[in-house]
């Protein structure tokens, strides 16, 4: 969480800095790729808590 939030602020950093609409947009797409990443591995993480979790297989 810690190095998300910290490619998150430069890449809004980047951003603002930016002088292009193209930099700023991708700089945009960026981020929320990021986003959307840490997301999902945040998905797969909690399906592997549950899948060993599971008394069945024990």
């Amino acid at each position: 969480m810690e190095d998300e939030k910290w490619l998150l602020d430069q890449l809004a950093t980047l951003s603002k800095t930016a002088t292009a609409y193209q930099d700023r947009a991708f700089y945009a797409a960026l981020a929320e790729m990021v986003k959307q990443q840490q997301r999902r591995l945040e998905q797969a993480q909690g399906e592997l808590d549950g899948r060993l979790w599971q008394p069945a297989n024990w």
